[in-house]
């Protein structure tokens, strides 16, 4: 039974006797005192009940009540001065009691009382989250300024209008706003902004003070190269739209931004370039972020779905890249990107599958070499992908596509293998991913360590016990390599499951089993679809111009569009390539010019 809960006890009554005299009804004082009695009663009973282990909760419950009666009392009194719960009523003395008596109860809450003016004095609060704000602004260029202030009449003569007395002539941050709602207050306060009440004024001032604890800008994790940039985001919003203006100086250059989660209100900026980026991307981007519903927003991955056509599907949709340089070239092409706070990471969209197998590096290097690369990355996919399912259904379900000879020899290499060669598969796969998890959740310096010495004592172990033979250490391998060459981390998780898939249809359908497999994969990638770009663009649908950045690369010159599947503002984005360029100079001449002048 909840304490001090009145028991709901039905009394028997008596009936009335005839002819009986009616009793007189009772005074006010009667029933308050009557009602007194009644709790009294019901008190001690229920103290009688309470065993001393209780006697804290007790304690806190008897705290929490008396709170939530100071909180009640604010809000009656703010609701009485203003009109309205969510609106501050002008009193500094309403405004402290409110905040004291909610967030402020936290210790790194600050509420400071000052006076603005040294002559006329002014009563204000400042109210400001310690680590959140910068000191020094809020010493220097907020309490000093405002104490010293000698003008302090000029905001006794119109009250209502004292805030911009202050924001123009008495405090100094650069970046001044005014709100009136209680909600946006707090959330501005929580952000890291100083807010300041001035008595008498129904506007309030929100200064930023904004400082952060960031780390500093380092190289590439998961984006390494060797010619390319060598900078990162960190987790400052900020911080990631100064990098992408130092390397797109343009006015055109937006960032919109909106807050996200209904406890976090992480900000988030959709990057764009005016007048190239087509607005209905942009405009589309805004209306799906403008409903996600969630609770927080940390990495980004939580507003994912609401970005992706199909978010049930394995294959990513949305790019993350931890470089601005990567950034940068994808908004110039006509591409939206998404940035998140307290992420390192950014979002790109739209996106194709090509877009997950090219590198800032292909850019840096010619075109030939970035071509070979490309065609490298996908050989990889293909020998990763394919290589044991076709070891597995050739072996066991069709043995007799292989010639005569190979078939004795992988014969003669399983003698005395006790497992089938799909075990066998399984086995060593099973053990590549437990080795790669263990190397990532380890130090730096033990997973270096750990994936060499362990893969080379696990694999010369398993041959030596007759488990497996030394033609799967091969394969797994070759495996391992080829889909560890996806550039992008999330593109390479999709074909680490659909490996498995492939496995068990080779074992129970052979080739066949293989070759239902890939067509399965290559209908769902046809069906997909990211803000109106197929997935598999620019070979279905074919387009020839987007064809030049695809499996190859043509040289920059002759790469002067953007991808048509954008539907970009602006097509072209360089000049025509100078297939006549002007002829090369005579340097041995010019040298002999000059030594007979």
């Amino acid at each position: 039974m909840w304490p001090f809960s009145r028991p709901n006890h039905r009394r028997k009554t008596l009936p009335k006797a005839k002819g009986t005299r009616r009793k007189p009804p009772m005074t006010d004082a009667e029933r308050a005192a009557q009602q007194l009695s009644e709790n009294i009663s019901t008190a001690e009973q229920t103290l009688v009940d309470i065993s001393p282990v209780n006697t804290t909760l007790l304690t806190d419950l008897l705290t929490e009540t008396s709170t939530l009666q100071k909180r009640l009392e604010s809000l009656a009194k703010e609701l009485q001065a203003s009109g309205s719960v969510d609106t501050f009523s002008g009193s500094v003395e309403l405004a402290y009691n409110r905040l004291k008596n909610t967030i402020g109860q936290s210790p790194d809450v600050i509420l400071r009382r000052f006076f603005i003016g040294k002559d006329v004095q002014v009563p204000a609060l400042m109210a400001f989250v310690d680590g959140l704000a910068e000191s020094q602004i809020v010493d220097q260029d907020i309490l000093t300024l405002s104490q010293e202030y000698d003008q302090a009449y000029r905001l006794t003569q119109d009250l209502s209008k004292a805030h911009q007395v202050v924001h123009d002539s008495v405090i100094a941050p650069g970046h001044l706003t005014v709100e009136t709602s209680w909600e946006k207050l707090l959330i501005k306060l929580t952000s890291g902004n100083a807010i300041i009440f001035i008595e008498g004024c129904p506007s309030v001032l929100v200064a930023d003070t904004v400082k952060f604890p960031a780390r500093s800008i380092s190289t590439p994790t998961t984006e390494r190269t060797v010619l390319g940039s060598q900078e990162a985001f960190n987790e400052i919003m900020l911080t990631q739209m100064n990098l992408l203006r130092m390397r797109l100086k343009t006015p055109k250059l937006h960032f919109d931004q909106l807050s996200v989660g209904t406890l976090s209100h992480t900000n988030i900026a959709i990057a764009h370039i005016e007048g190239l980026t087509n607005p209905s991307l942009v405009s589309a981007v805004k209306q799906r972020l403008s409903v996600a519903q969630v609770d927080t927003v940390q990495t980004g991955q939580e507003v994912m779905p609401y970005l992706t056509d199909r978010s049930s599907s394995l294959f990513p949709q949305i790019r993350r890249s931890e470089r601005p340089d990567v950034v940068a070239r994808e908004l110039a092409l006509g591409k939206a990107a998404v940035l998140v706070d307290n992420s390192p990471f950014v979002l790109i969209m739209p996106n194709t599958l090509m877009d997950f197998y090219q590198t800032i590096e292909d850019y840096v290097l010619n075109s030939w070499y970035a071509t070979l690369e490309r065609l490298i990355r996908f050989l990889g996919l293909f020998l990763g992908l394919l290589l044991p399912p076709l070891y597995i259904a050739l072996t066991s379900v069709n043995p007799q596509l292989l010639p005569t000879k190979l078939i004795l020899t992988i014969a003669g290499s399983r003698v005395g293998l006790p497992l089938p060669p799909v075990f066998e598969v399984m086995t060593m796969w099973a053990i590549i991913e437990i080795l790669r998890e263990a190397s990532l959740r380890l130090p730096k310096e033990l997973s270096t360590t750990l994936g060499t010495v362990g893969a080379i004592v696990v694999g010369t172990a398993i041959v030596k016990a007759g488990i497996v033979s030394p033609l799967m250490i091969v394969i797994i391998t070759l495996t391992a390599l080829g889909l560890f060459t996806s550039p992008s981390y999330e593109m390479a998780v999709p074909w680490r499951v659909l490996f498995w898939l492939l496995v068990t249809l080779s074992y129970f359908l052979g080739i066949y089993g293989i070759i239902l497999g890939l067509l399965a994969i290559l209908a769902h990638l046809a069906s997909l679809e990211n803000f109106g770009v197929p997935y598999l663009s620019p070979f279905g649908p074919v387009k020839p111009r987007d064809l030049k950045d695809s499996l190859v690369r043509f040289p920059e010159p002759m790469l002067t569009k953007r991808p048509s599947i954008l539907a970009p503002l602006q097509t072209k984005k360089s000049s025509n390539w100078n297939q006549n360029p002007d002829p090369s100079p005579n340097l041995q001449k010019t040298r002999q010019e000059r030594w007979d002048d």
